[in-house]
Protein backbone atom coordinates (compact mmCIF):
# COMPACT_ATOMS: atom_id res chain seq x y z
CA UNK A 1 0.00 0.00 0.00
CA UNK A 2 1.65 3.59 -1.26
CA UNK A 3 1.31 6.05 1.08
CA UNK A 4 0.70 9.56 -0.04
CA UNK A 5 3.44 11.70 1.21
CA UNK A 6 2.40 14.59 3.75
CA UNK A 7 2.78 18.33 3.20
CA UNK A 8 2.80 20.92 6.27
CA UNK A 9 1.17 24.07 4.88
CA UNK A 10 1.36 26.36 8.09
CA UNK A 11 0.15 30.37 7.53
CA UNK A 12 -2.01 32.66 9.38
CA UNK A 13 -4.34 33.58 7.21
CA UNK A 14 -6.95 31.28 5.65
CA UNK A 15 -6.81 32.16 2.36
CA UNK A 16 -3.30 31.87 1.34
CA UNK A 17 -3.59 27.99 2.97
CA UNK A 18 -6.64 27.85 0.51
CA UNK A 19 -4.41 29.06 -2.22
CA UNK A 20 -1.70 27.22 -1.83
CA UNK A 21 -3.92 24.14 -1.51
CA UNK A 22 -5.38 24.62 -5.08
CA UNK A 23 -2.04 24.86 -6.60
CA UNK A 24 -0.85 21.62 -5.04
CA UNK A 25 -4.10 19.75 -5.66
CA UNK A 26 -3.40 17.96 -8.89
CA UNK A 27 -0.47 16.01 -6.86
CA UNK A 28 -1.35 12.98 -5.12
CA UNK A 29 -0.63 14.25 -1.70
CA UNK A 30 -2.17 14.62 1.65
CA UNK A 31 -2.41 18.44 2.61
CA UNK A 32 -2.00 18.63 6.47
CA UNK A 33 -3.14 22.88 7.41
CA UNK A 34 -1.97 24.44 10.37
CA UNK A 35 -3.10 28.68 11.15
CA UNK A 36 -0.05 28.90 13.64
CA UNK A 37 3.43 27.72 14.58
CA UNK A 38 1.77 26.07 17.56
CA UNK A 39 -0.19 24.50 15.79
CA UNK A 40 2.31 23.21 13.67
CA UNK A 41 4.22 21.67 15.89
CA UNK A 42 1.65 19.80 17.32
CA UNK A 43 0.90 18.40 14.25
CA UNK A 44 4.26 17.86 13.49
CA UNK A 45 4.39 14.77 16.48
CA UNK A 46 1.99 12.72 14.78
CA UNK A 47 2.86 13.33 11.19
CA UNK A 48 5.92 12.63 8.90
CA UNK A 49 6.29 15.36 6.62
CA UNK A 50 7.89 15.33 3.27
CA UNK A 51 7.94 19.52 3.00
CA UNK A 52 6.76 21.96 4.68
CA UNK A 53 5.48 25.57 3.67
CA UNK A 54 5.80 27.47 6.06
CA UNK A 55 4.79 31.65 6.14
CA UNK A 56 7.58 33.80 7.63
CA UNK A 57 5.56 36.82 8.94
CA UNK A 58 2.83 35.46 11.55
CA UNK A 59 1.94 36.23 15.17
CA UNK A 60 3.82 34.63 18.31
CA UNK A 61 6.33 32.27 16.73
CA UNK A 62 7.64 33.80 13.01
CA UNK A 63 8.09 31.12 10.12
CA UNK A 64 12.04 31.57 11.27
CA UNK A 65 11.37 30.04 14.66
CA UNK A 66 9.20 27.11 13.50
CA UNK A 67 11.93 25.81 11.38
CA UNK A 68 14.50 25.87 14.18
CA UNK A 69 12.74 24.14 16.25
CA UNK A 70 11.23 21.34 13.73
Amino acid sequence: MDKKPKILVVDDRVENLVSIEEILDDLNIDIIRALSGNEALEKSLNNEFALAIIDVQMPEMDGYELVEIL
